[in-house]
């Protein structure tokens, strides 16, 4: 039994959870395509961190899914392929580096971030990037943990 009333239509049980709520659905979704269209963060950055925080969730549909900002920005499947290794491979930069530490610290448990990890996130993205980047990580964690209980509640 689901704790869904019912299910609308949809090619996934995230798609058919919102179906039961479109105008939610939109404005979700008109909400968090700002990150990608004002980039006050670079869409290749929260693309990589969105999907290493899909991964750490195993949330295999966020996982499949691709921005299309970010794919326009230049981010080929070849560098997703090596986001397991990002501490150690050379095609990610500084700024990638320091956002995906960040980003994953802050779905794995948030209160451990170090001051230093914090510090290095804000060097490389400014204040008001770091401000956009933390709203964009609360928005792929939680709609990442949204898509696992939907999935675990259709199941």
């Amino acid at each position: 039994m689901t704790w869904l009333p019912a299910c609308g239509p949809g090619d996934s049980d995230l798609a058919r959870a919102f179906a039961l709520r479109p105008e939610l659905f939109a404005a979700w979704r008109d909400f968090a395509g700002l990150f990608w269209k004002r980039r006050v963060v670079d869409p290749v950055v929260l693309e990589l961190c969105r999907l290493r925080i899909a991964a750490l969730l195993g949330a295999r549909e966020a996982l499949a899914q691709r921005t299309p900002e970010a794919r326009d920005a230049g981010l080929a499947e070849a560098r997703i392929a090596l986001l397991d290794a990002w501490r150690t491979s050379d095609a990610f930069s500084d700024t990638e580096r320091a956002c995906l530490r960040f980003a994953e610290q802050f779905a794995l448990d948030p209160k451990e971030i170090a001051d230093a990890d914090a510090a290095a996130a804000v060097a490389a993205l400014g204040d008001a990037g770091m401000v956009a980047f933390v709203e964009a990580l609360a928005i792929f964690d939680g709609f990442a943990r949204f898509e696992r209980f939907v999935a675990g509640a259709a199941s």
